[in-house]
């Protein structure tokens, strides 16, 4: 063994949570220290694959990645065994696939070769239903792949690598926690969601809600609203902000039992050295909607909208559905129904779509 090159391994992995530049010098040396043209951090999600630390890998290259089948276990069988091994466990590619295999795959043919990775091997750092984190070396044809040696080797350091990355995880929380109060200062409540809508941190008066529970709450460390309808669309913008997906525009808008609103807006959060290893994040701003988004003075003049017409139209500029009306104002679907016809009679729309597009012209600034 490479006593010199094992200690400069552990020494990058020491410094690299807080140095990120040492992340490369450490997956050099490993390369190195394994005979391999190459090494990747990287890590799987259900819905996302992520190269944490992964030298000329870039953004083409995921999407290539995905569109060749790289996250489905069944297409990617380094996935597949990985998901089944325990942490700290070292995986060749000898184990799944045959060389008649190799020259047929499409990962190897089409992805792996872009790497001069004739032969891949990888290592469990951390596995939890289907999320996984791991190392990976790159072998070329000529070098045959992870000898035993190597791989006792690699197996040996994957604890230190693992530790730099919980360690990592960690102080990315931190960061997380500490910019949603700053953001705080500027007025909304903050919070730092996943995609999945598990809470990473709150910011004090987003903790003081949460507390509170009777319109926005945690439930198993996800957020919750009182709204079924209002939990569904916000479980979509969540999703579609964590994963840099554009959410649709607007704003998600909460019944208070005090007939107070809050708004809650969310936005991707920018990928970059401070969150390199945190799952993808979405930001919500939560707003107390304390007043009426429209002008009811000026609707009541021009329009003669009652005060439960003009509320319906607040909510249908916001893109409400009658269900969602409905269970805001505690009242049946056909009332809501009804009351939009008599908005669209006073208003002379001719249909429901116009009412909104209309309304703005009124809106409180």
């Amino acid at each position: 063994m490479d006593a010199r090159g094992y200690l400069e391994t552990r020494e990058a992995l020491i410094q690299a949570p807080f140095e990120p530049a040492r992340w490369a010098d450490a997956l050099t040396s490993l390369a190195s220290l394994c005979h391999a043209t190459s090494a990747q951090l990287l890590s799987f999600g259900p819905t996302r694959f992520n190269p944490m630390v992964a030298p000329g890998v870039g953004e083409a290259d995921v999407m290539d990645f995905l569109a060749i089948g790289g996250m489905d276990p069944a297409t990617n069988h380094g996935l597949a065994a990985m998901l089944r091994a325990d942490a700290g466990h070292v995986v060749t590619d000898s184990e799944y696939l045959s060389d008649h295999d190799r020259r047929r795959d499409p990962l190897y043919n089409e992805f792996f070769a872009k790497y001069d990775g004739h032969f891949v091997s990888s290592g469990v750092l951390f596995r939890e239903g289907g999320r996984l984190r791991n190392l990976n070396l790159f072998h070329h044809r000529r070098q045959q792949g992870l000898g035993p040696n190597e791989s006792g080797l690699m197996a040996r350091l994957l604890p230190h690598f693992a530790k730099a990355v919980d360690l990592s995880i960690q102080l990315e929380g931190r960061a997380a926690s500490l910019s949603t109060n700053a953001i705080e200062q500027a007025g909304p409540a903050t919070i730092l969601c996943q995609a999945d809508g598990k809470i990473v941190a709150a910011g004090r008066k987003a903790e003081a809600m949460l507390s509170r529970g009777d319109v926005v709450g945690a439930r198993d460390g996800r957020l919750r609203l009182s709204c079924r309808e209002a939990q569904a669309e916000l479980d979509m913008r969540i999703a579609a902000a964590a994963r840099r997906f554009a959410p649709e525009s607007g704003s998600v808008m909460v019944q208070r039992p005090c007939d107070r609103r809050i708004r809650i807006a969310c936005a991707p959060v920018p990928e970059g050295d401070h969150n390199r290893f945190l799952e993808p994040l979405a930001l919500l701003m939560i707003r107390d909607d304390d007043r009426p988004m429209l002008d009811r003075r000026a609707v009541g003049r021009t329009f003669a909208l009652t005060e439960a017409e003009t509320s319906i139209a607040e909510l249908l500029i916001e893109g409400a559905s009658s269900s969602r009306i409905a269970e805001v104002r505690g009242v049946s679907v056909e009332t809501v129904n009804s009351q939009i016809k008599s908005i669209l009679s006073k208003t002379g729309c001719s249909k429901r779509s116009e009412i909104p597009n209309l309304m703005r012209m009124y809106l409180s600034l």
